[in-house]
């Protein structure tokens, strides 16, 4: 017979401090990481909207990361540590994601930005490409805080007590959160002034949105009580359209 697992103690200071040093320490690798990818490429490093685009992002991770260590522990700790539990598929599609941004895409916007393939985009657009790519974190960051149950990657957290996100941006769509990332995606190109690379940020879009689809049935099969919220709220992504 399964034995109810009791609730996690809540969480001390020293493990607050914990996750959030990880959190800063996990946004400031990703700028290390991702740095290489965007100029060696373009062959410089005076490009104000790359590090426009990438401050933005790391400024926005840590922020995340801070405020769930400090407000909601729970889940800074079920996003810094993923259980066996976690869908292999969903693993697979999340790096297949990863993949085509930032060993396809950003390397090509480079190559674009040294080459001159793709005709100069108007900085208007790219500041606007760039605002809006911090408005979809502010999404996420919504959603973050109405859904205790963000995980990285799909599982039914029965071990937490898993239940239907229904309040803020899950009133309008069933997967905000992945909404903003498709979005995102999609600016990383223009705010890096490239049409080329474009492809591959739609490829991954599109990775994004079958990853919705398929998380989506889990939810129904799996969550009780998601099936009723899915008749309720009808679209997954965009309202209106799907």
């Amino acid at each position: 017979m399964k034995q109810d697992i009791p609730p996690s103690p809540a969480a001390t200071a020293s493990e607050k401090r914990r996750l959030i040093l990880r959190g800063i320490a996990q946004a400031v690798a990703l700028l290390v990481i991702f740095s290489p990818f965007v100029f060696l490429p373009a062959g410089r490093l005076d490009w104000p909207m790359a590090w426009a685009l990438l401050v933005t992002y790391v400024g926005g991770l840590s922020a995340t990361n801070i405020w769930l260590a400090v407000r909601h522990t729970g889940l800074a700790q079920e996003r810094a540590d993923i259980p066996g539990t976690a869908k292999r598929s969903d693993w697979l599609l999340v790096e297949l994601a990863n993949f085509l941004i930032i060993v396809v895409a950003l390397p090509l916007a480079g190559l674009d930005k040294r080459f001159g393939w793709t005709a100069s985009l108007p900085p208007i657009v790219q500041l606007a490409a760039v605002l809006l790519f911090a408005a979809c974190h502010a999404l996420i960051f919504w959603a973050m805080s109405a859904n205790e149950f963000f995980s990285t990657l799909v599982r039914i957290q029965s071990d937490r007590g898993h239940s239907v996100a229904s309040g803020g941006p899950y009133r309008f769509m069933r997967h905000p959160g992945y909404a903003a990332m498709t979005a995102q995606f999609l600016l990383v190109p223009v705010a890096l002034g490239s049409l080329w690379a474009l492809l591959p940020a739609a490829a991954a879009a599109g990775v994004y949105i079958l990853r919705t689809a398929l998380e989506d049935r889990i939810l129904q099969k799996e969550l009780p009580g998601y099936a009723d919220y899915a008749r309720r709220v009808r679209y997954r992504l965009i309202p209106g359209i799907w």
